[in-house]
């Protein structure tokens, strides 16, 4: 049995099409699943140095550290602020979007970051707890 010639050039064009269609559908959704998955593992990779914070080991200094950098980052990334701005000036623009908790730890992270003094375990750990509960809540 053969096919005229007239009716399998156009059932090849639209087959040739069609695969055309999937193979660009494929890649597009491809690379939103890798932003995605990338997304979810930058998040995850926060919440794990947030949860190995919890323990607040015997250097406060080095945890609290820990802690503004993953603040910072935090903030610069999920919520597009400047990465040079203080902790006060921070303050002002969560208590501004009324976001408490925020605002509250920015305020603690100042106190102890400008304070010219160690950080004690004990503000170390209530500031890893507030972040902690800021990030949780975020997505």
């Amino acid at each position: 049995m053969l096919i005229p010639l007239n009716v399998l050039i156009p059932i090849g064009l639209v087959v040739i099409i069609l695969i055309v269609v999937m193979w660009h559908l494929y890649t597009r959704n491809k690379k939103l699943y890798q932003k995605l998955v990338s997304e979810a593992t930058r998040f995850h990779r926060y919440k794990k140095g947030i949860e190995a914070l919890k323990n607040v080991s015997q250097d406060p200094e080095k945890d609290f550290e820990n802690l503004n950098s993953y603040a910072r980052a935090f903030f610069k990334e999920y919520l597009n602020l400047d990465y040079s701005l203080t902790y006060l000036e921070l303050s002002e623009i969560f208590k501004k979007q009324n976001k408490q908790d925020y605002a509250e730890f920015c305020t603690l992270m100042s106190d102890v970051n400008y304070s010219g003094r160690k950080a004690k375990p004990e503000e170390v750990r209530k500031l890893v707890d507030i972040f902690y509960k800021i990030i949780s809540e975020y997505k």
